[in-house]
């Protein structure tokens, strides 16, 4: 979720917990949040082993005004703040660095639940039926990626099939991430068109060629296999990439 403060597109949006299990995620989830050291890059700690800060600021004012806007409007709905300090501006009315704060519960009234924060907000909230994350996936407008936690197939199963035709990318127990140099990276609706990787680059600037011969039993069909053969051998066109 705090992939670059937030701003990374791969960065978790939204958790979505079974009811059960939530506050307890929630409060997890803060702890490990107040443990994150806030600061300047180029600033060290000598409370997290002299290691930079690992929530930074924020690009602009403008970020700051969108983020205060989002937990105003959760706040005001019901939510509330699990972290110490969570959503406090250090450094005074121009500064950009905000403590990440984790919102909880939040729930589908709110605009935090329907709309990519891209900063420090991290909203958690509960559901008691799968039905209300597929719902989630089928009527949003995002679809770049979705984490699937989880060891019950049958209950991943579902999952994986609906989502499979709204998000580029299906991760299971582990975060999303980019991997254009090994993997497609793709996303659908507002999130993105078309596909990232080295490969796909490839053939969208490559025209095809295409060599055929007829093969059949016959005299002609063996003398055809026989040039296809040779001709691997003897032109430069066909010789396989190294």
């Amino acid at each position: 979720s705090l992939s670059y403060n937030g701003q990374r597109c791969t960065a978790l949006k939204l958790h979505m917990v079974p009811t059960a299990h939530s506050k307890r995620f929630a409060t997890l989830l803060a702890e490990k949040v107040e443990s994150m050291s806030v600061g300047l890059p180029w600033q060290k700690h000598e409370t997290d082993g002299g290691k930079y800060s690992a929530v930074t600021p924020l690009p602009n004012a403008k970020r700051i005004t969108y983020m205060k806007e989002l937990l105003s409007d959760a706040i005001s709905k019901g939510a509330k703040v699990m972290n110490r300090d969570g959503g406090k501006v250090i450094g005074g009315s121009e500064s950009t660095l905000m403590v990440p704060a984790v919102l909880y519960p939040v729930t589908s009234d709110m605009r935090i639940y329907h709309e990519e924060q891209f900063g420090p907000l991290i909203p958690v909230t509960g559901y008691d039926s799968l039905d209300t994350v597929l719902a989630f996936g089928r009527d949003g407008i995002y679809g770049q990626q979705v984490s699937i936690f989880g060891g019950d197939s049958e209950q991943v199963a579902p999952l994986l099939d609906a989502f499979s035709a709204v998000f580029g990318k299906i991760n299971l127990n582990s975060q999303c991430g980019r991997s254009p140099d090994t993997l497609p990276f793709s996303g659908r609706r507002s999130s993105a068109m078309g596909v990232m990787s080295v490969t796909d680059a490839l053939k969208e600037f490559s025209t095809p060629t295409v060599v055929a011969y007829k093969a059949s039993k016959d005299e002609t069909g063996t003398m055809n296999a026989n040039l296809a053969g040779e001709l691997q051998k003897s032109t430069n066109f066909l010789q396989p990439i190294q």
